[in-house]
């Protein structure tokens, strides 16, 4: 006798697997936007970060302090700018920079010396020159956040030569103080390390 096939299980096992696949789909559907929506958090977030880093450079600086030391941490004067120059630093939101320093006591009567020395200045590629007690000049910036690298980049300055340079300062921003460090050498040719602390003007 040949079995008559058991059409009723098949039907069911049938109907079973045609609903898992449909729920499965369905689970897919409803997954895969999820997902999506929490890569691009993840984006977004990391973008608000990085842009935020920007942002807190963002605005105009005062000087409180300015310090060069040598490789063996003693203190190395400044005659150009003199211990604690006056100065002023901007960053707008557009990309753009302009920093301004000066000696306390400058006068007429060190113009004579100065532009002497300043005939002899041969410059660093790392800083801009210090003409009569003053440090200027302004252009654009970049920020290196992973870094914590900012470029200025020289559009024009106070000493011709600097013009056309990228210098590139570490900062760190705490609050309402930014502090910017670099090495440099001096006019004597002694390697400095340097290090000014600005607190944001309100």
């Amino acid at each position: 006798m040949h079995k008559v096939p058991r059409i009723g299980v098949s039907l069911n096992r049938i109907a079973s697997t045609a609903t898992f696949v449909i729920i499965s789909g369905f689970t897919l559907a409803l997954t895969v936007p999820v997902v999506r929506a929490q890569a691009d958090h993840t984006r977004d977030g990391m973008a608000a970060s990085v842009s935020s880093v920007r942002a807190q450079l963002v605005g105009s600086w005062r000087l409180v302090s300015r310090v060069s030391r040598r490789e063996n941490g003693e203190v190395e004067p400044d005659s150009g700018l003199s211990t604690l120059p006056m100065g002023v630093l901007i960053y707008d939101q557009s990309g753009h920079v302009a920093a301004q320093l000066s000696r306390r006591d400058r006068g007429v009567a060190m113009i004579g010396e100065e532009c002497r020395a300043a005939a002899a200045i041969t410059g660093t590629s790392d800083t801009a020159q210090t003409v009569l007690g003053y440090d200027a000049y302004f252009g654009t910036y970049t920020v290196d956040e992973k870094k914590s690298i900012v470029t200025h980049h020289l559009e024009a300055a106070l000493w011709p030569g600097d013009v056309g340079k990228d210098i590139e300062r570490h900062f760190a921003i705490s609050g309402d103080r930014l502090t910017i460090l670099f090495t440099t050498t001096t006019h004597d040719g002694v390697k400095v390390t340097r290090t000014l602390v600005w607190e944001r003007m309100r």
